[in-house]
């Protein structure tokens, strides 16, 4: 059957003009070139993305969102929302346990620089940081992949820390979001150290993203220290 041009024409034209059906594990502003990692906090779920396509999918585990505090000091543990970027990568890292850690456990609080605050193996052989005290890593804690248990870090089982590690470069654009928002979470800050004024804490509306990160800076570290608050 002969179609006339013009109808062929329209016809493309309304599909073209159709929303495209939504990928997982992709938010609507992620670019679609390049290498891209996403986690979707919704679902404690990492993603791996070349070109736009996927490569490799796993849980992870996220911020819990409690809140500790220990006489004026108080911490959020929350994965910051929003668009981040790898600003080191880091083979065999090391943490350096901060105090959260040691009240958390019930112990005391030893000088900042005491040896013992150095633990290796607990965040897996590979990291990615993304500023601020937030890093990609591995665990030795798989029980915890899928929870959100973590203290803002995003935790990845070992064959996906390192597909992402192997991707990435310095400058990776990666995107962390709420595939299905909570409205009844209220952002209070993305910095897990600070101080508690006039004993309140200040909130803003659980839809602010967490602020661009801007250009890339750094490198490659092996053997880092990660002086991350968070794990």
């Amino acid at each position: 059957m002969w179609t006339k041009p013009g109808i062929v024409i329209l016809a493309l034209s309304l599909f073209s003009n159709l929303p495209s059906v939504a990928q997982e594990g992709l938010p609507p502003d992620a670019p679609l070139n390049g290498t891209i990692i996403t986690v979707d906090l919704s679902t404690n779920h990492a993603y791996l993305f070349v070109d736009g396509e996927l490569v490799k999918r796993s849980r992870c585990a996220s911020g819990s969102e409690k809140v500790l505090e220990f006489g004026d000091d108080m911490w959020l543990f929350r994965t910051p929302r929003g668009h981040l970027r790898v600003l080191h990568k880091i083979v065999d890292p090391v943490w350096r346990k901060p105090d959260w850690a040691y009240i958390e456990d019930g112990q005391p609080i030893p000088p900042p620089d005491a040896p013992e605050r150095l633990v290796h193996g607990h965040l897996g052989k590979y990291a990615l940081d993304l500023g601020e005290g937030i890093l990609i890593h591995g665990t030795d804690d798989r029980s915890s992949i899928g929870r959100r248990v973590s203290h803002g870090c995003v935790r990845l089982p070992d064959d996906m820390m390192e597909a992402v590690y192997k991707a990435a470069t310095v400058g990776t654009d990666v995107f962390i979001f709420e595939s299905q928002p909570r409205a009844d979470m209220s952002e209070i800050h993305s910095d897990l150290d600070y101080g508690r004024p006039a004993n309140r804490v200040a909130i803003s509306p659980s839809s602010s993203p967490a602020p661009d990160r801007g250009g890339p800076a750094g490198g490659s570290m092996q053997s880092g220290t990660a002086q991350q608050r968070q794990q």
